[in-house]
């Protein structure tokens, strides 16, 4: 009887401890499963959007050179300046144009002296060779002596308009509107003139800061969602308190490959100016291509996808279901849904443990 007492005795430990460790195991693996975190679905309003980086241009501008070459006897104008079309912005140093000038002038003069008497002199050979006094030879030289002194004439008359040209050039104007953006020369420096064969001295830039665009690539994806005259949003970097918007301009027909992508360049024209948008400052472009008013909508985060389409972990009170679901336009952090779910529903933001799944 005494054997039996003890009998009982050990098996009641064993079985308390076998219990207790099996309890201790299952708070173990409660405690060790990760937290999943949920989201209700909304109803919101929803844009999709394409977006583009790019930078801010003026829509004129200019290189200003020189047509001569000289030394900058003074310069007009400083970066910064506001100018118009026609201003003088560089005078060169005129004192060998004017004496060019006046070497032309007097050639031109000399030729006329020359060719008033071979004019003479053809008249009164021609005289003589019609009452025979003159022989054919002599009557040829002296209509020949006539004519090469009608050329000489043409030549120096051509030779005085370049000079007066030239001299005319080394006053050096603005092209068209707008603010000198950048200048490259200091008075006292001689310059290259742009010719055939030399591009000449970069001297200033004028840029007409009253019309801008911006130009942007969009990828080669994206482009076929978007079209001329599309409105668009243009935010700055510099300025992130500062939005306008713009349309856009020119699609390239053609794409060009940058990285391992390929683009397709696109312009787009500011609405509105504003003086803190220079030229050179990086924009970033927003295209609505699609919007939906007071949709159902859920963090992309939500969604899983696999062979059978887009589905959610749908949370209930047995666990979490998976619900296959019919998505419509998204944003940069919500889509929408169609069909599937509806707004209060609370969905998972992770895949929950199998264990805690119940099929619907």
């Amino acid at each position: 009887m005494k054997a039996l007492l003890i009998i009982l005795a050990v098996g009641s430990l064993l079985l308390g401890g076998g219990y207790g460790l099996f309890r201790y195991v299952e708070v173990l693996r409660e405690e060790g499963r990760p937290t999943v975190r949920t989201v209700s679905a909304q109803v919101r309003d929803l844009r999709q959007q394409v977006s583009a980086t790019g930078e801010v241009k003026p829509v004129v501008e200019s290189i200003v050179k020189s047509e001569i070459s000289g030394r900058i006897a003074e310069l007009l104008v400083a970066e910064g300046d506001r100018v118009v079309r026609g201003q003088a912005l560089i005078l060169l140093d005129t004192v060998s144009l004017e004496t060019r000038l006046r070497e032309a002038q007097r050639s031109l003069e000399a030729d006329s002296l020359r060719y008033d008497r071979a004019k003479r002199n053809r008249v009164r050979i021609s005289e003589l060779f019609d009452r025979n006094f003159a022989g054919e030879q002599d009557f040829l030289d002296a209509q020949t002596d006539y004519e090469l002194a009608a050329l000489s004439i043409k030549i120096a008359e051509t030779r005085v308009e370049d000079a007066r040209e030239d001299l005319a050039k080394s006053r050096i104007l603005a092209p068209h509107n707008g603010i000198v953006t950048l200048l490259n020369v200091t008075e006292g420096q001689v310059i290259a003139g742009a010719t055939s064969v030399s591009n000449g001295t970069d001297l200033m830039t004028i840029a007409d800061l009253a019309n801008l665009y911006m130009e942007a690539n969009i990828n080669e994806v994206d482009v076929g969602k978007v079209a001329v005259g599309d409105s668009v949003e243009i935010a700055f970097d510099a300025h992130p308190d500062l939005q306008v918007s713009g349309k856009i301009r020119i699609i390239a027909p053609t794409a060009r490959r940058e990285g391992n992508t390929r683009v397709f360049p696109v312009q787009i024209q500011l609405n509105q100016a504003d003086e803190r948008i220079r030229p050179g400052i990086s924009a970033t472009v927003s295209i609505t291509i699609a919007s939906v008013e007071q949709v159902v909508a859920v963090s992309l985060a939500a969604v899983f996808t696999d062979e059978r389409g887009p589905f959610l972990f749908v949370e209930t009170d047995r666990g979490f279901e998976r619900r296959n679901v019919d998505l419509g336009i998204s944003d940069l952090r919500h889509v929408e849904l169609i069909s599937g779910l509806q707004a209060g529903e609370m969905v998972a933001l992770r895949r929950p443990p199998e264990e805690r799944m119940v099929r619907p």
